[in-house]
């Protein structure tokens, strides 16, 4: 996978989120608090969130995107912008963690069920650790809808946002980057997974 093809593809059930334990040193979580932007950082976080913003849309414009991938590309602009006016760092889209979230959306679209987890038991933890993937604190958020492909993102991200335990996940601070995976069942749903992973201090 080229640079461009990584940073292309880094871009409702979840009502309740469950915790897994598979790091030694680090759970695996499904949740964030609230903490206070300095004002004097709050400009700074702002801008690098535009750029960000900026240049995923000028990719997705450039290398002529599927619905799906575009769709991944909103997420990451949706997410951090919540993060940003939560005095959060933007989170960095991965291409592991894209990986993984397309093969747990793909799996629910094709598989007809919605879950964190899967009819074979081997969920995102576990397709991490198959691939020889490293994880300190991870989560994962999912939705679907069946809105128009103009606003199926945008939906997904509001959702997110209005959901206690979503919303602990886009704020949790440990976390320093993410994926998301965007896959079309047969009857017309629209499925999301967004991992977030890190190792950050706080």
């Amino acid at each position: 996978m080229t640079f461009l093809e990584a940073a292309v593809s880094h871009f409702l059930k979840g009502f309740t989120l469950q915790g897994i334990r598979k790091s030694p040193t680090m759970p695996i979580l499904f949740s964030g608090e609230e903490p206070v932007m300095p004002q004097s950082r709050r400009g700074t976080k702002l801008a690098v969130l535009s750029l960000l913003a900026f240049g995923l849309a000028a990719m997705a414009f450039l290398t002529g995107c599927s619905q799906e991938v575009k769709a991944e590309l909103y997420t990451y602009q949706g997410i951090n912008a919540i993060r940003a006016k939560n005095g959060l760092p933007p989170l960095q889209p991965d291409a592991q963690l894209v990986e993984v979230a397309r093969i747990r959306s793909r799996d629910m679209a094709q598989k007809d069920y919605f879950s964190h987890d899967p009819p074979d038991g081997c969920n995102f933890v576990c397709l991490m650790d198959g691939r020889g993937y490293t994880h300190a604190w991870g989560g994962e958020n999912i939705a679907w809808n069946n809105w128009d492909w103009d606003n199926t993102a945008k939906r997904a991200v509001i959702m997110w946002e209005g959901s206690p335990p979503h919303l602990k996940n886009i704020l949790n601070c440990h976390y320093t980057r993410m994926g998301t995976g965007v896959a079309v069942s047969p009857d017309g749903k629209i499925y999301y997974t967004m991992l977030f992973e890190g190792a950050a201090n706080c």
